[in-house]
């Protein structure tokens, strides 16, 4: 008998077994799931950039306004006029041989000390004291011929004569007498020997004028560089330079002067010697006149050549009003500052003179005492953005950009103010 199991399926066939998963391609391949999370962290890098940007990013300059109050002073105020130089020695005597021979000693080197009258070198003089010897004859000739004529009672012409031949006799002696003497070459002054051109063995042609002479330096026709000796003076010195035209009228022989040098920590002034009126034109065409200031006292340890700065006072005036250059500003073509009485300020004309550098004297519309305010702009903000008061200030004689207006209009022009 057969059985059925009403469970069993109609068909004996085994079931289908799942497909199986495709291969891979080469392409990258991400869920949807994955793709979701890398959108988010895009977005979140972005913001993160752009708020940092916002962050750091340059502000815009920003100014702002910075006032200080000073007071109206009266006092004396000085003008000057500053030029460089060079210094050198004011006495310097170049020294030749007046005499012509050959060179037979030498007896100084450049640097040594000398004393007025010291032995420089010496030529060959024999002729020269054959030429004497000669003079002398000539003489004792002239003067027996005087005597014949006495004695043979000569004429009056021939006695004129005979005392001119005598007297002509005489002079030709004194000078083979001076020429024999300069035959040896002397410092005419007391220094230091600054060089020396010639050696034993020289060829010397004389100059025509005695290098012996006590003003040879100042009479004397060659210069430093053609002299066969040079000496100076390194106690008491001298500074030379130029000025311009703009200054020229107001410098004059006498003036004070304060000088500075590298070469020294000494302090040095002077008085103005002289003031050129010829003037030199330099590279630029513009003109220059010479000026020479004579150093007071003496110095040895200043060399010649030494470049040096000088501030010669042109100007000395008691009793000036004045306020901060700083303070003054043009509006509305006028000259004003701002007055400040109290808590209040208020805009205040005033009339002008002299500029005397970081002052200005005031003529009239204040009086001493009185409070002027001095506004300057500056930077306050960096490129960062971080808040700064870099800059600007009050030092340095009141520097910094002027608010409202610049420098005085109108000013009288008064050189440097001291």
């Amino acid at each position: 008998m057969t059985t059925e199991n009403p469970q069993a399926p109609e068909s004996a066939t085994a079931p289908e077994a799942p497909p199986a998963p495709a291969k891979p391609s080469g392409r990258f391949h991400m869920s949807g799931k994955k793709w979701l999370v890398l959108g988010l962290a895009v977005v979140v890098l972005a913001g993160v950039g752009v708020g940092t940007w916002f962050l750091v990013k340059p502000k815009a300059a920003t100014t702002a306004s910075v006032s200080r109050t000073v007071q109206v002073t009266k006092g004396t105020q000085t003008m000057s006029v500053a030029f460089d130089g060079t210094l050198s020695p004011r006495k310097q005597s170049n020294v030749n041989f007046s005499v012509s021979g050959t060179v037979t000693s030498v007896l100084v080197k450049a640097g040594q000390t000398v004393k007025k009258g010291q032995k420089l070198a010496a030529v060959d003089d024999s002729d020269l004291a054959d030429a004497v010897a000669l003079a002398k004859a000539n003489l004792t000739t002239a003067r027996a011929n005087l005597s014949d004529v006495y004695d043979n009672s000569g004429s009056s012409a021939a006695i004129t004569s005979a005392k001119a031949q005598v007297t002509s006799a005489k002079a030709a002696l004194a000078q083979a007498n001076t020429n024999l003497d300069d035959a040896v070459l002397r410092s005419p002054i007391s220094g230091t020997v600054a060089s020396v051109s010639v050696e034993d063995g020289d060829t010397v042609t004389g100059s025509g004028s005695s290098g012996n002479s006590a003003n040879s330096s100042a009479s004397s026709t060659s210069t430093a560089s053609t002299a066969q000796f040079v000496v100076i003076s390194t106690s008491t010195w001298k500074l030379e330079g130029s000025v311009g035209s703009a200054d020229l009228a107001s410098l004059k022989a006498g003036q004070a002067a304060a000088i500075t040098t590298d070469a020294t920590t000494d302090k040095l002034t002077g008085t103005v010697a002289s003031v050129g009126i010829v003037a030199t034109s330099t590279s630029d065409g513009a003109a220059t006149f010479p000026i020479v200031i004579n150093l007071a006292g003496t110095h040895k340890d200043l060399y010649s050549g030494t470049t040096a700065s000088a501030v010669i006072t042109t100007g000395s005036y008691p009793d000036v009003l004045t306020v901060p250059t700083a303070a003054i500003r043009t509006e509305n073509s006028k000259t004003v500052v701002t007055k400040v009485t109290g808590t209040t300020t208020a805009t205040t004309e005033v009339t002008i003179g002299k500029v005397f550098g970081a002052f200005t004297e005031i003529k009239s519309g204040l009086a001493e005492g009185d409070s002027v305010q001095i506004t300057f702009v500056r930077p306050s903000s960096s490129s960062t953005g971080s808040s700064s008061n870099q800059g600007g200030g009050f030092g340095g004689g009141f520097g910094g950009g002027i608010a409202d207006g610049g420098p005085p209009a109108g000013a009288p022009a008064g050189g440097t103010g001291r």
